[in-house]
């Protein structure tokens, strides 16, 4: 394991100023609107998640991944498991839809984005949307809210998968054309999206630097650097991250044994499971569960 930093540093903070409404479904998908002069955005589950921000109206100053960016509607921003955001300030009139799900549901979703896809969100977080394109994204979070709060649907979390799927696919179309327009990836950062796309995939499998290398054909050297380079986190924190948000999820969301949770995660044993729990989060795992 690498150099540490502290999980508060890349989490969603948990307040937030005004929820217009929001629903879930358990601990795997949540979503809500927000409005009007914020100064912090809510933590969505008990984990780091992955989170779609739709910026309907108004406008942001905040830093995502320690870069500040003024953020004007209609836009879209993504943030990732091993990223952080902080608001600085907010207009009054501000409007913003949020989708948010845990790592299960990510692995749920079967989607098939390229490591590119991941590095381009990581490089640009925040892109601009035309009003049609905000109306359609829009039209999503609205039908997503509807099936989650119709009582007796007895499939509503496949209902949910298949949207959330095909939000995921019209974000990213747009995404990728956007994208193309504006920036274009250099061989270092296509090589660092390649990497974070095996870590969310193998972190519970292979904890160390070395297998990714091999799978990249580099030296673990030369995509530590790469990864660093690119990205201001270390190759280790992008496993250890990603480690720590599932621990959390299946801590929240299962009755899996702490010790069942070690080893679907690939840890040696329980208490070397425990230690990289503890380091991280400052308390033991069943701590955390009766949080």
């Amino acid at each position: 394991m690498l150099d540490k930093t502290p999980l508060e540093e890349i989490s969603i903070v948990r307040e937030i100023d005004n929820i217009d409404w929001r629903c879930s479904l358990g601990n795997d998908l949540r979503i809500m609107a927000i409005s009007g002069n914020v100064s912090r955005l809510p933590e969505h589950f008990q984990t780091a998640e992955y989170a779609f921000n739709l910026h309907v109206r108004g406008k942001i100053t905040a830093l995502i991944n320690h870069n500040e960016y003024a953020i004007e509607a209609p836009c879209f921003s993504s943030v990732l498991i091993y990223q952080s955001i902080k608001v600085l300030e907010s207009s009054d009139d501000m409007v913003q839809y949020i989708l948010a799900y845990s790592p299960q549901f990510a692995e749920d979703l079967h989607l098939n984005l390229s490591g590119e896809a991941h590095i381009r969100a990581y490089m640009r977080p925040i892109f601009p949307m035309s009003e049609p394109q905000m109306q359609v994204a829009m039209r999503y979070f609205d039908l997503l809210r509807e099936v989650l709060q119709t009582p007796d649907v007895s499939n509503v979390r496949e209902v949910a998968l298949n949207l959330v799927r095909s939000l995921t696919y019209f974000i990213y179309g747009l995404y990728d054309t956007s994208f193309q327009k504006l920036y274009t990836l250099s061989r270092s950062e296509e090589l660092v999206g390649r990497f974070l796309a095996l870590v969310e995939q193998h972190c519970h499998e292979h904890h160390s630097i070395d297998w990714y290398a091999d799978e990249l054909c580099l030296t673990p050297k030369y995509i530590a650097n790469l990864v660093k380079q690119v990205t201001g986190m270390s190759a280790g924190n992008c496993i250890n991250y990603n480690l720590i948000s599932q621990s959390k999820w299946l801590l929240r969301s299962t009755t899996l044994t702490v010790r069942e949770i070690s080893d679907r995660l690939g840890f040696k044993n329980q208490s070397h499971f425990g230690t990289f729990f503890r380091r991280y989060e400052g308390i033991s795992p069943l701590e955390f569960r009766r949080g």
